[in-house]
């Protein structure tokens, strides 16, 4: 594993929100490494407490810098330096967040780090911290995002997000994807880019299976349980969700996650049904138990250009779990397929459940776990250092 280097990483999420691949990455690298895992800023709006959705959120009053412990920090940008759209606010703000950032690296004595990004809007931070390396990880297509909502936030978005990511690309001395479409589409504005899928933590799916008893919430629910774990957003295909409860009245539909849709959130209600209920948010900790306590979990993705380029990490929690899966017909699902059961339409999936709720094979489960196992968090974060080492010894001898 990489030793002995600092790591300045850039996170979309909160270090306590929903637990992505950088969570996991980050959590194994400061093992050996000093990690400073930097919360995303707030924007204006949410720092002036303008937005509905914040209204009810309290106040996070945690110190600015945390020591989690080994070798990682975690980083809270403060709220007096927003990202602000326009000039002269917007140089005033990025020039605060610049320094209370530089103090807080200070602090831990971070000189010198890999940059670590994951999105094109931080492409402005590229050269503001002395980083001896770039690294940009790509777990989505951004600009097939914004082509899917286009009509909300305009064609000069997309474009926007091209130029960002395309300037990160040129720049970047090492590109990670997750998937191969990804690899497809962006090697050829880099040519250090290099496919590490996403993983998962099979030891605590190990553990998990050590204490049977499912959490209270979902234990509630009348049985087959059929699972959804994961964040509910425009990559889920609502109407297919609503068509099978509505198919299978006697069936429960759990959904594990929290609602994170920004557009056509009128579609949620249409899974106002008796037989569907939202579980909300749960810790990363937790979640093990509650894939566990599915009988088939769902990866009800809408067909279209951006899960076309996605890995999702259920895929491989669900199977570590033991659990049988069903799924649209996504790219990364036909790489797993079989085990996966592939389902274009209500009436296929209505069948792979009610086949997978057949199958009572123990032997097959187990099977599951070791497909899973191949794809332990581990053997990626080597996987990872190996690539970074070879960066950095590309970079200190031109």
């Amino acid at each position: 594993m990489l030793e002995g280097q600092d790591i300045l990483c850039f996170a979309v999420e909160p270090w306590e929100g929903v637990w992505r691949n950088r969570h996991q990455i980050m959590s194994r690298l400061a093992r050996r490494n000093r990690v400073l895992f930097v919360e995303p800023r707030p924007y204006l709006r949410q720092a002036l407490g303008l937005r509905p959705q914040d209204a009810a959120k309290p106040r996070r009053r945690s110190p600015r810098l945390r020591h989690l412990g080994e070798g990682l920090y975690v980083y809270r940008p403060p709220r007096w330096a927003p990202i602000i759209g326009r000039q002269p606010l917007k140089a005033l703000a990025d020039a605060l967040q610049d320094r209370a950032l530089l103090e807080a690296m200070a602090r831990i004595g971070m000189r010198q780090p890999i940059l670590w990004l994951f999105r094109p809007e931080q492409a402005e931070a590229i050269g503001r911290y002395s980083e001896r390396l770039l690294l940009y990880h790509v777990v989505d297509e951004y600009a097939a995002y914004e082509m899917e909502f286009v009509d909300q936030v305009g064609m000069a978005r997309r474009e926007a997000i091209v130029a960002l990511e395309r300037r990160i690309l040129r720049q970047a001395d090492l590109v990670i994807v997750t998937s191969p479409a990804l690899l497809e589409s962006k090697r050829p504005f880099n040519p250090h880019t290099y496919l590490v899928r996403n993983g998962v933590d099979t030891a605590a799916f190990s553990a998990a299976r050590a204490d049977p008893s499912p959490p209270a919430d979902i234990a509630a629910l009348p049985q087959p349980v059929i699972g959804f774990v994961g964040v509910i957003n425009e990559k889920i295909d609502l109407g297919l969700l609503r068509d099978v409860a509505q198919a299978r009245p006697q069936w429960s539909l759990a959904l594990v996650g929290p609602v994170t849709q920004r557009f056509h959130r009128e579609q949620l209600a249409w899974l106002e049904l008796p037989n569907v209920h939202f579980l909300g948010f749960k810790p990363v900790a937790e979640l093990p138990r509650y894939v566990a306590a599915c009988q088939v979990c769902l990866m009800p993705y809408k067909v279209n250009e951006w899960t076309r380029h996605i890995d999702p990490l259920k895929m491989y929690e669900y199977l570590a779990a033991g659990r049988p899966v069903v799924s649209t017909p996504i790219p990364s699902a036909l790489d797993f397929a079989p085990p996966l059961r592939l389902a274009h339409d209500v009436h296929g999936f209505v069948g792979q459940i009610e086949a997978a709720l057949a199958e009572t094979d123990d032997g097959q489960r187990e099977s599951f776990r070791r497909l899973a196992a191949q794809h332990d968090w581990e053997a990626r974060v080597e996987a990872l250092s190996e690539h970074i080492v070879a960066a950095l010894g590309r970079t200190s001898n031109p």
